[in-house]
């Protein structure tokens, strides 16, 4: 018997969601309790195992369990940006750091030209990007240095990147106060609930979606038997795609940590406000350091994410009073820095980057560990899981089988106790970063 102990409560809407025209949910229990197989996350891995499973095996049925409401999880709390940079390549017995780099990449960029088939193919509208600036920046001398690092990376991986001379890194973003940046292509933007909304409103027609339905235990060795607040479920085959909450399932109990971090968007702005945000109309910089500052120029509105926690929310209170400070401290010219809309939004981190992918025990396939690029990593690990659980082989499979996993992480207390001291030890090494 498998026990759910842990799920993330959020204080506040998501932003993105609270944008967009209400949405009635799927919460309604469906009259049939047997499917071929059950996804328990609707994020973009889940929804992407669901879809792709259903395409694979079109005269069966597919169940999806969701805790939360589509666009008020994880996948729509992100900050839209839709990332295909390799995560901490590693050397292992399939080759260098830069060999797996680039396998990642190909991995990524595949699923990359998935969503943007599927978002065509379904008119989603998303927002989705690909033209407008998307920027690495930095504020130090030692973030310089990390910049030109990961520069020279990102161009040995394919990356094309731009750095932008000292007016126009200035002129575009409309700030003096980072010392280095660089535009870097191909990578895309995008609103993140519309997006995971618009991806769960088309999914085929044997699939069954079914929202505000926690998953509680998991019994048996196939058929599985999921026991959730709507009742009980059976299934041939299971899907774990819940991340963080994979842990109280039985799926990597020591190899995740559920870190929460920020965002805020600002009321509509005006034309005079736009302009001392930057030249550029539409733009978003993610930080060097990973404890900055991500920022993004929406048409009529801007967007700040920052601050870090482990395990729960941070008081709204605090956050927006912290966000405020950091939104200021860049852009003091601004007639005002309040915010519209504050949230939090969960990831699973890995010790070493490393993303769990595959069969956990027979019947039971996983795919874990988003490190905070989930928009196409986790589509692209849903799609590639469904084809390994339903017996599809291809390269991109072959190259993410080929991909060192998430390492140990220790138990509690020491898991919480490390988490929280890293994050306090780069918060204060950050400086100026921050």
């Amino acid at each position: 018997m498998l026990n759910t102990k842990h799920l993330t409560q959020y204080h506040t809407r998501s932003g993105w969601n609270a944008l967009l025209p209400p949405r009635a949910p799927r919460d309604q229990k469906p009259a049939n309790t047997r499917f071929a197989s059950i996804v328990i996350g609707a994020g973009y891995t889940g929804l992407a195992a669901a879809r792709r499973t259903a395409e694979l095996e079109s005269a069966k049925e597919v169940l999806v369990l969701n805790a939360s409401e589509i666009g008020e999880g994880p996948s729509g709390r992100n900050s839209g940006f839709a990332s295909i940079f390799p995560s901490k390549p590693t050397a292992n017995e399939y080759g260098s750091a830069d060999d797996d780099a680039i396998r990642k990449v190909r991995i990524s960029m595949a699923g990359q030209e998935w969503l943007r088939l599927l978002i065509r193919e379904h008119n989603i509208d998303c927002d989705w990007d690909e033209e407008s600036l998307r920027i690495n920046a930095a504020a130090t001398p030692e973030g310089a240095v990390a910049a030109g690092d990961w520069l020279q990376s990102l161009r040995r991986w394919g990356f094309n990147c731009r750095v932008l001379n000292d007016e126009e890194r200035v002129a575009q973003l409309g700030t003096d106060y980072y010392s280095t940046a660089f535009d870097v292509r191909p990578r895309a933007l995008v609103q993140p609930a519309a997006l995971i909304r618009g991806l769960a409103g088309s999914l085929p027609a044997n699939v069954t979606l079914l929202e505000r339905t926690l998953v509680t235990r998991v019994e048996g060795n196939g058929p599985f038997k999921v026991h959730s607040t709507k009742g009980s479920f059976t299934a041939d085959r299971l899907f774990i795609a819940n991340n963080g909450q994979a842990r109280d399932l039985g799926i990597l109990p020591d190899r995740t940590v559920t870190i929460l971090t920020y965002a805020a968007l600002t009321p509509r702005l005006d034309v005079d406000e736009l302009t001392k945000l930057g030249a550029a109309p539409i733009w978003g910089m993610t930080p060097i350091n990973s404890m900055g500052m991500t920022m993004r120029k929406l048409k009529d509105r801007f967007l700040v994410r920052s601050m870090s926690s482990y395990g729960r929310e941070t008081d709204p209170k605090t956050v927006r009073e912290e966000l405020t400070r950091l939104y200021r401290n860049r852009y003091p010219r601004m007639s005002s820095h309040e915010f519209e809309y504050v949230w939090g939004g969960a990831m699973a981190f890995s010790g070493n980057g490393g993303f769990y992918f595959g069969e956990a025990r027979p019947g039971i396939f996983g795919a874990v560990g988003c490190n905070a690029t989930g928009v196409v990593k986790g589509t692209i690990h849903g799609k590639l899981l469904a084809e390994l659980a339903c017996g599809s082989q291809s390269e991109l499979l072959t190259d993410r089988l080929r991909q060192t996993g998430p390492n140990w992480l220790p138990p509690e207390p020491f898991r919480g106790i490390g988490a929280m001291s890293r994050i306090a030890w780069l918060r204060h090494k950050a400086g100026r970063e921050y």
